[in-house]
């Protein structure tokens, strides 16, 4: 989706929020853009429209578009703990200001988080290793049907120290 698109989609109160949570943190900006055109490219390269549906292939989309915003962030040497604590800002917002079931935003938060730990434990690594790590997790991703297993899921990846996908669609 074109950046214009989605701003001529938002309404006034999203168009402000998001204008000042920009100025705020002006710095992760590009970073942010440049990390979202290239989440949105490599899925609809893999995936074609397959991950706009919420299976396997949305739950990778997710996890990716935070690694890529903390990719591109730190390429621009920002801080890993700031562009960690930007890339889930933005996405947090995003799913506040995005018209979804609880279950979907559950489920887009569980793997937002996943995408992060993965740049988080591997912060040097190249993109294409982190790609390659996040397409090994879309066949294990766990198809749920509440947000209770979704919130199951994230706490036993924290016993088990594994990051696993989600996703509500096979």
């Amino acid at each position: 989706m074109k950046i214009r698109a989605v701003l001529r989609s938002m309404d006034f109160r999203q168009l402000w929020s998001l204008f000042w949570l920009c100025i705020r943190h002006l710095r992760f900006v590009m970073p942010t853009i440049r990390g979202t055109r290239k989440t949105v490219a490599t899925c609809d390269e893999l995936y074609g429209k397959k991950h706009h549906k919420n299976g396997p292939e949305n739950a990778f989309r997710h996890a990716l578009w935070n690694v890529l915003i903390v990719r591109r962030s730190l390429d621009k040497n920002l801080p890993l703990d700031k562009s960690l604590a930007w890339a889930k800002t933005i996405t947090d917002w995003h799913e506040d200001f995005s018209p979804n079931s609880d279950l979907a935003r559950a489920m887009d938060l569980h793997n937002n988080r996943v995408g992060r730990d993965l740049i988080a434990e591997f912060p040097k690594e190249s993109e294409d290793f982190l790609v390659g790590q996040l397409l090994k997790m879309v066949p294990l991703s766990r198809h749920v049907l509440s947000v209770a297993e979704v919130k199951r899921t994230q706490k036993e990846q924290l016993k088990e120290d594994n990051g696993v996908l989600v996703h509500i669609e096979d």
